[in-house]
């Protein structure tokens, strides 16, 4: 019996949508429609009642999603153990992360795999999207959280979710009291942004945004080693910050909405796409389990 059908036919059973646990499952509606059907052609029973309207378990379902649900946790397990017996000997990750990336699920992760994996050392950098990419290229380090679109195709990128920015200022900005802020009420402000090679993608499009809102942008570039919530604290000008950085306490530092166009930040796992490391592979486990 396939584990995989398995699996789709739990997140099924507790969806009870086709097409939201094929989403979950990231895969087609065809494919998950497929699958429950060759299981129950296997078993010989049917699992599930399908109309235009909904979804239900038959009798023989719900008997079934208890025992299914038994089978994976317990080849979860057996995965687990082989893993770990293949990483008992000492070894070396090195996870990079971006300063963004730092204040999202990026803490938990370390905690876990350490927790889990004690005997794995851990070289932690803190590096932009495209030093990561170059770190990992390099081998200099094994798998990193940055953010997308990568411009490579030997990475094997994991997405994990997205957030619209938000306008950062220091406190007493005359813009830090208004609930929302329109990008033509930058025209005679400074921006704090990342170098353009850091990530051209965001930075084209913040710029796009300001001309679009009728002026060119006066820009104050982030170097190495300064940290944007600093620099804002600083009274340096205004940024453009992930919601999530909001964790970084600094009475310094006000977030407000963008009125319009706000850009999206997105955040991903990835490794090399060639690497069978299983410490890589446990970490990766590790990944998705937190961000479930």
């Amino acid at each position: 019996m396939n584990i995989e059908w398995l699996r789709c036919f739990v997140v099924l059973a507790k969806t009870l949508n086709f097409r939201r646990a094929a989403e979950q499952l990231h895969m087609a509606q065809p494919s998950l429609s497929r699958a429950i059907a060759q299981l129950e052609s296997e078993l010989g029973v049917k699992l599930v009642n399908r109309t235009t309207r909904q979804v239900q378990l038959t009798t023989a379902g719900k008997v079934f999603l208890t025992e299914a649900q038994a089978i994976l946790q317990r080849t979860e397990q057996a995965i687990r153990a082989v893993r770990q017996t293949a990483i008992q000997a000492s070894g070396r990750l090195g996870v990079g992360f971006t300063e963004m990336a730092l204040h999202t699920i990026v803490p938990k992760v370390l905690s876990v795999f350490r927790d889990r994996f004690p005997q794995i050392e851990l070289d932690i950098l803190e590096a932009c999207t495209e030093n990561q990419v170059e770190a990992l290229r390099l081998a200099k380090i094994d798998v990193g959280f940055l953010h997308p679109p990568l411009r490579t195709s030997f990475l094997t990128v994991l997405p994990i979710y997205r957030e619209p920015l938000m306008f950062a200022l220091p406190v007493g900005h005359p813009l830090s009291l208004k609930e929302a802020i329109a990008w033509s009420e930058l025209a005679d402000e400074t921006l704090i942004l990342h170098q353009r090679q850091d990530g051209p993608v965001l930075y084209d499009y913040i710029i796009h945004c300001c001309e679009r809102a009728g002026f060119t942008p006066k820009i104050v570039h982030r170097t190495t080693g300064q940290t944007f919530i600093g620099l804002l604290a600083a009274q340096l000008g205004i940024s453009l910050l992930a919601p999530s950085m909001q964790q970084v306490k600094n009475p310094g530092v006000v977030f407000v909405a963008i009125a319009d166009d706000a850009p999206t930040l997105e955040y991903a796992f990835t490794w090399r796409r060639e690497d069978a490391s299983p410490i890589v592979e446990a970490f990766r486990q590790v990944v998705e389990e937190v961000n479930c």
